[in-house]
């Protein structure tokens, strides 16, 4: 008799890695460290973590770049940084909607960019 791998809580797949990526860095967190061995879970939750650490990576960034044009004076680049700020913001809520929407379906997502730093930075955690 084969076992099928544990998720956390006993959850179903679909439902922990929805609630991985519904839920951001800490349902991430949560699902990642939560004692499962499912690896559609542990993928979910481990991009979720990667999606939205490196959101607010970048969102510190574009703040730092917003500071550093008020303090050089080249405030008429400020609305060019609101655009790119919005469009980040933007990515930020559909990618959050579509990988929470595909995964409660049961189907793994692989974000273009996300997928390879989680593979990096998550490998351990993932075999």
């Amino acid at each position: 008799m084969v076992s099928e791998p544990k998720t956390p809580f006993g959850l179903e797949p679909n439902l922990a890695a929805g609630l991985a990526y519904l839920l951001g860095i800490v349902g991430g967190l949560i699902m990642l460290l939560g004692g499962g061995t499912n690896r559609f879970v542990k993928w979910a939750a481990a991009q979720s973590i990667t999606l939205w650490a490196t959101y607010f990576i970048a969102w510190i960034a574009i703040d730092i770049v917003d500071m550093v044009l008020g303090v050089a004076h080249l405030w008429m680049l400020w609305p060019i940084m609101g655009i790119v700020s919005m469009i980040l913001g933007i990515l930020a809520l559909v990618s959050w909607l579509y990988t929470s929407i595909t995964a409660f379906q049961g189907k793994e997502v692989r974000l273009p960019v996300i997928a390879d730093l989680t593979e990096k930075f998550f490998a351990s955690q993932l075999t």
